[in-house]
This record gives structure tokens, sequence and C-alpha cells, in this order.
């Protein structure tokens, strides 16, 4: 008992040092760090009498926002994030509008994350994006530059790996539609929970369950990769309830348990894995915003960058560079949580350069509870490799090794759009 409670003092020991997310004392010095955020907690995608809102006999919590937009929670706990990253960030007191990058997507969810983020900062930076009329920043949006038959196959083929099963003629699908077999019960487990079988859409249709059957993918130059059918549905759905629990702590009304809430939570693995993360897309999709966070990390001059979009977009940078996201501790997402950064930092030793990167994020209880987020109530952190690079005894990249991936996935995007 004593050694268990001696190992949980020193992991409360280190979580709550501060500077450089783990401070060490092996002579690494912090030059620059590029942050990549999702937006924060919002509303669901999907307007008012849409399907969403005939799927259950309940009423959906009111958000008090536009359909898609940043809530005032959403809003809380990015200044909150802020804020911890301005006690941690051994370099913000030399940071200014000439060294820092602050630049959003052009969504209203995206402008409000980063704004919210800049006043938890607490410094009087500049934020920048561009005026889209509601549309994505090019930056931004991962939709492919490029598409034709050979690349559509190839892509389809990814896709169905992700399932573990090869596409036939008879079905082009079989292996996405394998991977949404292997969450049924989840998807089953939030029929009960949403009251599926009592609703109008159950009923005007005559269903006892969501299908899970009809599938299309769509694969079109200047468009993101698309799903349309059953599984976007409850992927959708699956979506909403999360939402509502971080703004309730509840599913329309009645409690529920973290475990079940994370049950919902899996749901929604299967889609940004299939649209955007497998290798294929992500490298075509990612590919302005790699080099972007290349030139970041690159850049002499720039101590801070802070870029914020979407989880399609950390699933796209993530798989085309060879990234391996955690899987998450107290989330409820698996792979990028509500309001997630990708962190990575620069460090220099003697003459050496060096990265760490980290999946950064605010934990379910800070979440819900709209807890301050500081040096001593820290956000979670968790390390992210990458596959077929190594570290050395101190934890860290080579800077030429990350630079090299980087470089590797730039090329291979030229050759891929050819």
């Amino acid at each position: 008992m004593k050694k268990i409670s001696l190992i949980l003092a020193v992991l409360l020991l280190v979580s709550c040092q501060k500077g450089n997310h783990y401070l060490d004392n092996t002579g690494y010095i912090l030059e620059d760090e590029v942050v990549f955020s999702r937006h924060n907690i919002r509303s669901p995608l999907s307007a008012p009498g849409s399907e969403l809102s005939i799927v259950t006999p309940y009423d959906w919590v009111d958000w008090g926002v536009e359909t898609a937009h940043l809530t005032a929670r959403g809003g809380r706990i990015e200044q909150k994030m802020g804020n911890w990253f301005r006690e941690d960030l051994d370099i913000f007191e030399s940071l200014n509008e000439n060294n820092t990058l602050i630049y959003s997507n052009s969504k209203q969810r995206t402008i409000k994350t980063a704004e919210n983020f800049i006043a938890g900062f607490n410094k009087d930076l500049p934020l920048f994006y561009l005026y889209q009329d509601d549309s994505m920043d090019p930056l931004f949006n991962p939709m492919y530059t490029v598409m034709n038959d050979d690349l559509q196959k190839r892509i389809i083929a990814d896709m169905n790996e992700i399932g573990g099963v090869a596409g036939t003629e008879d079905d082009p699908y079989k292996g996405i539609l394998a991977a949404v077999e292997n969450i049924s019960d989840d998807i089953r487990f939030m029929e009960d929970v949403i009251g599926f079988k009592d609703s109008p859409y159950a009923e005007e249709n005559q269903l006892e369950h969501l299908p899970l059957d009809e599938m299309t993918i769509i694969l079109t130059e200047g468009e993101e990769p698309a799903m349309k059918g059953d599984y976007k549905l409850v992927n959708s759905i699956a979506d909403a309830v999360v939402l509502q629990y971080y703004e309730t702590g509840k599913a329309f009304g009645k409690d529920i348990s973290f475990d079940d809430i994370r049950r919902i939570g899996k749901v929604k693995t299967v889609y940004d894995k299939v649209l955007f993360a497998n290798h294929t897309t992500a490298v075509l999709v990612s590919n302005p915003l790699v080099k972007k966070i290349k030139d970041e990390i690159c850049d002499s001059a720039r101590k801070f960058t802070f870029l914020c979009g979407h989880d399609s977009n950390i699933a796209s940078i993530t798989a085309a560079l060879g990234m391996r996201l955690p899987q998450t501790i107290d989330a409820v997402e698996f792979a990028s949580p509500i309001g997630s950064k990708i962190v990575l930092q620069k460090y220099k030793k003697g003459d050496s350069e060096f990265i760490k990167v980290n999946l950064i994020y605010a934990s379910v209880s800070q979440l819900r509870e709209t807890q301050e987020i500081t040096i001593s109530n820290p956000p979670m952190i968790l390390p992210i490799d990458f596959d077929g690079l190594s570290r050395n005894a101190d934890g860290y990249y080579k800077m030429e090794d990350v630079i090299n991936r980087f470089d590797e996935t730039i090329a291979e995007f030229e050759s891929l759009a050819k």
C-alpha cells in the first residue's frame, strides 16, 4: 500500500511541475511551440428540423447558440486552457505580435475558440483568419485537390483496411461496414439511451433499430471526403449525445455514467478513421497544414503558433505523418477529444535540436465542472509516437528526423497529385 501511495505521489509531483510539459533538468531549452487545436464544445452540426430532431422522443438540450457554433461552456473552457498554456510556457514573457501567430479556420466555432484562447493566454495578440462567407479557409479545408479513378480505388481499399476486409465488386464497402459492425453493440446501447424505438423516425420508417446497411462514399475533387447513408446518421446522433453530456452531464435528463457515455463516444470512432485517417486521403487532404506546421517549426523568428481547426484536421495530419495518437484517458472521445491539441515543442541542447509531441486536452471533469486548468490542476498530457522514429534516452525526437518525416509526407502528396 505504501508503495502505491509513493508512486501516486511521484506522478502527482511530476504532473504539477511548471514548464515544458514535464520539466526536466537535462539541459534542454525550449525554443518554440506549435499548437494545432480542435475547436472547443460546439452545438451539433445538424440544424433543428433535421433527422436528428426525430430520432428520439425526448427533447435535446438547448445549447443556447446557433447550429455548429461554439457554446458558452466551450468558450469558458478554452479560456482556461489558454491560461494553462500561459502558466506552463517558459517563453511566454518573450512573446509578442512579431514572433507569435494565432490563426483559425473561418468557421464561427474555430474563430471563437481562438479568441477565447487568446483571452485566457492574457497576451495582446492579433487573431488572423480569412473571411470565407462561412466556408472553409483553404488551409484548414480537408478537401481533395486531385481525384481520379486510380486514387478512388486506392482510397476505398485503404478505407476497407480499417475493417480488415477487402471490398468486392458487389460489396465495395465491405471492410468499412465490418468496422461499423464491430461497434454495433455500442450503437444498440445508444439506441436505448435515446429511446430510438419510440421515436417519430422509428415509427415513420417502421424500424426497431437504426439500420447499418446502406452506405455510399463520395470522393470528389474540390470537396471533402463524404459519407451518405445509415452510419452517417448514427455518427451524428452519437456526436449530439456526447455534446449534450458535456453541457448537462446527463442524457435527456437521466444520469449516465462515464463508462456509458464513453461507449457512445466509441460509436464515433469509425467515422473519422474511415474518411480522414485512411493513409491516402490523409496525405492528400492534410498537405496544406503539413506544410504550414513544418514552416512554423522551422521559422527561427517564430516562438509560438496556435492553429485552430477541426478533429478531421487532427485525424488527417496525424495519419499522414505516421503519428500514433494515444488512446485517450479520462475522455469521452477515443482519439481527439473536444478542444484537444497536438503540441509540437522544439528544444535546443548544445548545438542539437529536438522535438517533443504531445496530445493535450481537458479531462472530463474539467469540461463538465468548468474547473480552473492550472499548473496544479493540469490538463491531460499524453505523448504522441511516430511510426518508425525513435526517441533518445531523454524522450526527445531528433529535429532532423521529424522534419524528414514532414518532407517525406509532402513528397508523397506530390507523387499522388501527379
